[in-house]
């Protein structure tokens, strides 16, 4: 079992591996337009991303309104994920937690 998680977690922290998902555009605008449509979930809440990877949905919950987002990634694409976040000047909005969420 240990093993299977270390693969899963590895698979996942290649940048091919989010950039196929994000470059899969019925998926990615299907959450975006998910979330902007229902901005009343989101408007002055906090958001806690698990999974994050990228952290696009991260992105997408600010964009709905969201106060704080919490970006759970167990990956080591946490560490690009805050680099999006800091690029996008978004520091004060996402906070990137790099660790499972059940730790």
């Amino acid at each position: 079992e240990e093993a299977s998680a270390k693969q899963y977690f590895q698979f996942y922290g290649f940048l091919s591996q989010q950039q196929n998902m994000m470059q899969d555009f019925v998926r990615t605008s299907t959450y975006q337009s998910a979330m902007l449509q229902n901005t009343n979930d989101f408007i002055d809440k906090v958001v806690m991303d698990v999974g994050a990877g990228s952290g696009i949905l991260s992105f997408f919950a600010v964009q709905a309104g969201a106060k704080k987002v919490y970006a759970v990634e167990a990956s080591n694409m946490a560490i690009h994920c805050q680099r999006l976040i800091q690029a996008n000047q978004l520091s004060n909005k996402v906070v990137v937690i790099a660790g499972k969420i059940e730790e």
